[in-house]
């Protein structure tokens, strides 16, 4: 069983398989949400990106760089010769990050929710022009001892990881935004978006 902890994170192909099975045909839908934001040519730095799925759905010509705290799916978008930054962002904001037109984060910020969340949203502003985080939300909060709640912390269980109590509510997550200067909009019944400098 000690084999599974963190496996979520230390696999790229147990973190796809989940996914799949979670979302079905519709896995892709958040990359494509976040997408719509980013003009041709603007540079994106993917925060928590993984393996670097988002950069196959944005427009042409767009630099891409991507950081996460695994070194295990950050070998994959290295493959791809794309810039990468290995960092815990539970340790705050790394002092050399790639500047960047659009940062951009999807479904990762609920892992911020108890230790660093608003420092975060503050940090971004810092690193690019724009901010979009694309985050999957509850219509209610989700019981900290919840069977769910303690299967995800624990497959994700890894040394950059910190339990949460739960994801945002869909009102958690808008008031957040709007505290900390960004607007926020609903896309559909799964997932709400917080986007700073955009007019």
């Amino acid at each position: 069983m000690s084999l599974l902890k963190g496996i979520h994170y230390r696999s790229s192909f147990v973190y796809d398989m989940l996914d799949l099975l979670k979302r079905g045909r519709r896995r892709d839908e958040r990359y494509r949400i976040a997408a719509r934001y980013v003009q041709p040519g603007e540079s994106v730095l993917d925060v928590c990106a993984g393996s670097g799925r988002l950069q196959k759905f944005l427009p042409e010509n767009c630099p891409y760089a991507a950081m996460d705290g695994s070194p295990q799916f950050l070998s994959q978008v290295r493959k791809k010769s794309r810039p990468t930054v290995l960092w815990d962002l539970h340790q705050g904001w790394p002092e050399k990050t790639p500047r960047a037109d659009i940062i951009i984060m999807v479904i990762s910020f609920s892992q911020f929710r108890d230790v660093s969340a608003g420092t975060l949203l503050e940090d971004f502003k810092k690193g690019a022009k724009r901010v979009v985080i694309v985050e999957e939300v509850l219509e209610r909060k989700r019981s900290q001892a919840s069977f769910i709640q303690k299967i995800i912390n624990y497959l994700c269980g890894t040394d950059y990881y910190i339990p949460v109590s739960s994801w945002y509510t869909r009102q958690e997550f808008l008031q957040l935004m709007r505290d900390h200067g960004y607007q926020c909009e609903e896309v559909s019944n799964r997932y709400s978006i917080g986007s700073y400098g955009f007019k």
